[in-house]
């Protein structure tokens, strides 16, 4: 026990933005990081960072929290979990340019056969929760899932998902996304299709929004795919601001694009703008040149 002590104090100290916790979300921290080094608890630890990482937080803090979580899991053997952990970290903390990096290197020691996109068809996962394979951007703790899986109301009669704004988000804003590796696709020419239905917002809703001083009438879903190229550069980049859907028919949307020969990563994004709801079904990724 006390032979790791000298380890906790490095961890510790290799939070730059910081000398002694201030904050809740710091002592937090603190109290998982102690749990993974000094306990060897990974399993819980885990469980701490996760909950950090959902909590209101500096972006430092909730950064540092995926990170360690991400750590935890390649060391318990949780490959896949620790990619999708550590995709996070590169993408949502950008800002955050010491961890950022730190997880692009992780990335990079991942062999060259990291899957590209998973789930597209909705068919994994469990009816309320976050599809498998697709991640939501953290908002506080209180919040509602931003996206769900269902299995009626869809097109194919195999999956789909709904994205959605909680009433707690700072913003009219929710989207569901994934990153994953662009090495198999650089200089190729790459196709993104969803159909896509944008369901009005509740009645009741429209005095809230009102009242938060926000429109009404430009609630939209829109899909995006993007190209991250090496020293944070943007690649390719279209997200349907000059197409979007406001039908609440299923609409089949498509974008296409070729990846940059330098770029890392290749992310997809469902977008719900507004407090309606956004259906989504039926993704396709394919190379076509």
């Amino acid at each position: 026990m006390w032979m790791a002590i000298p380890t906790l104090m490095a961890a510790a100290a290799a939070l730059p933005v910081w000398q002694q916790p201030e904050t809740e979300s710091e002592r937090q921290l603190e109290a998982a990081l102690h749990r993974e080094i000094v306990l060897g608890d990974l399993k819980g630890a885990i469980a701490q960072y996760r909950a950090i990482a959902g909590r209101p937080a500096s972006q430092a803090v909730a950064a540092r929290a995926l990170f360690q979580m991400a750590q935890c899991q390649e060391k318990m053997g949780l490959r896949p979990e620790a990619l999708a952990t550590y995709r996070r970290v590169a993408v949502e903390y950008a800002a955050v340019t010491e961890l950022a990096a730190g997880a692009r290197s992780k990335l990079a020691d991942f062999d060259g056969s990291t899957p590209g996109p998973r789930n597209l068809r909705f068919e994994e996962g469990e009816i309320g929760q976050v599809p498998p394979g697709w991640f939501v951007p953290t908002l506080p703790r209180e919040a509602a899932y931003v996206a769900e899986l269902r299995r009626s109301g869809c097109r194919s009669g195999v999956g789909c998902a709904m994205v959605l704004v909680p009433s707690n988000a700072p913003r009219p804003f929710g989207d569901l996304m994934q990153s994953f590796n662009a090495a198999p696709y650089r200089g190729r020419t790459v196709r993104l299709r969803a159909w896509l239905r944008l369901e009005p917002r509740p009645p009741g809703d429209l005095v809230n929004s009102w009242l938060r001083g926000e429109s009404t009438t430009d609630d939209r879903a829109q899909m995006r795919l993007s190209v991250d190229r090496q020293n944070h550069r943007t690649g390719f980049f279209d997200n349907m601001d000059d197409r979007p859907v406001r039908s609440a028919e299923w609409t089949l949307c498509e974008i296409s694009g070729k990846v940059d020969e330098d770029a890392q990563f290749i992310e997809i994004r469902i977008m719900c703008i507004g407090r309606g709801r956004v259906w989504v079904d039926d993704v396709s990724f394919e190379i076509v040149r």
